[in-house]
């Protein structure tokens, strides 16, 4: 009989840039991932399958949501406008320079960071430097950039750092500034992973003495609310209440701080846990409880999460409205 060996998986690194102005950096970017072992995604080599009876930029973003990392490229052009917009929009409409419109790298970025797969972005230097040119000068749709042929890219980078995570940006001059940082950055990564196997004994191993010591503090609990009961003291009950209500907030405020949202604002903002908990509790949709954080935030301070969120953020709201509040979950975006 003949022996079949499996064929061994390999990370799927999806390239999203645009094409004809960085076409070199792309194919040094292939050559890089493949000496890696790893399989490098490029619509241009042949590696994505088009669905011949839908629009092409459809069959990437579904490439990117089989892909497990995203390497995205910034440089000075914004990109075609997706299929959708073509539908949507005017050819006068697309040509003018401040129409605000999705491209299809933009979407290529916005299917990876809804699928949560990490995102490394590398934006061309002199890029870079002219974005804080535009920061100065936004809104005033006089002026003319020298290195982008569109506002929106500076919109694009600017969407990217108001995000609270999988945001990690580089500049970059040349295609060994990319490779020599993914190198560092990818075999960190996997030095992690060896050292997260050795750990997750240890805490299989701490879990169960965690859960043998809440028994016993549980336990100590009730033995000390029968001895208040029986004592002659006329205001155990209200003890009692006052004691559980401050381990359940003290509970309220762990889960907050394991979240990356309430973190930030905690940590961040000042933000009032009280606030955090009248948002959650008060609010009927994610659209509604992003308004309340916002409203609620100390005097002149902004966190934008009301055109941020995203499904992740979401994600952590509803564990803690459903396993803390024992609330319904919001929604999520589409």
């Amino acid at each position: 009989m003949l022996a079949f060996k499996k064929k061994m998986a390999k990370p799927r690194v999806f390239i999203s840039s645009t094409y004809y102005d960085l076409k070199h950096i792309r194919k040094g970017l292939q050559e890089f991932i493949n000496s890696l072992g790893y399989d490098s995604i490029l619509f241009e080599n042949g590696d994505i399958p088009f669905i011949h009876n839908e629009p092409l930029d459809k069959s990437c973003y579904k490439e990117v949501e089989l892909s497990q990392i995203l390497v995205l490229i910034i440089g000075g052009r914004y990109g075609s406008p997706s299929s959708d917009e073509y539908e949507k929009l005017s050819q006068t409409e697309l040509d003018k320079h401040y129409k605000h419109y999705n491209s299809i790298t933009k979407l290529e970025y916005e299917t990876a960071k809804r699928k949560d797969i990490p995102i490394y972005i590398f934006i061309e230097k002199g890029v870079s430097s002219e974005y804080a040119t535009y920061k100065k000068n936004k809104g005033n749709q006089g002026i003319e950039y020298a290195h982008v042929d569109n506002i929106q890219v500076f919109e694009l980078i600017e969407s990217i750092y108001t995000q609270h995570r999988n945001n990690l940006c580089r500049d970059f001059e040349n295609i060994e500034d990319i490779t020599r940082w993914l190198r560092d950055q990818w075999a960190g990564l996997f030095a992690t992973l060896l050292q997260n196997q050795t750990e997750q004994k240890d805490i299989k191993s701490l879990e169960s003495q965690v859960e043998r010591l809440n028994t016993t503090i549980n336990g100590l609990k009730t033995y000390s609310e029968s001895i208040m009961r029986t004592s002659n003291s006329e205001d155990f009950e209200s003890i009692i209440k006052k004691t559980n209500e401050n381990i359940r907030f003290k509970n309220i405020e762990i889960a907050l701080r394991d979240s990356v949202l309430f973190r930030h604002l905690i940590d961040s903002h000042k933000y009032e846990i009280d606030k955090i908990i009248e948002s959650i509790m008060e609010s009927k949709s994610i659209e509604e409880f992003c308004i309340m954080i916002e409203n609620n935030m100390p005097k002149g301070e902004s966190c934008g999460i009301v055109n941020n969120i995203d499904n992740f953020a979401i994600e952590e709201i509803n564990k803690i409205r459903e396993h803390i509040f024992g609330l319904k979950p919001f929604r999520k975006r589409k």
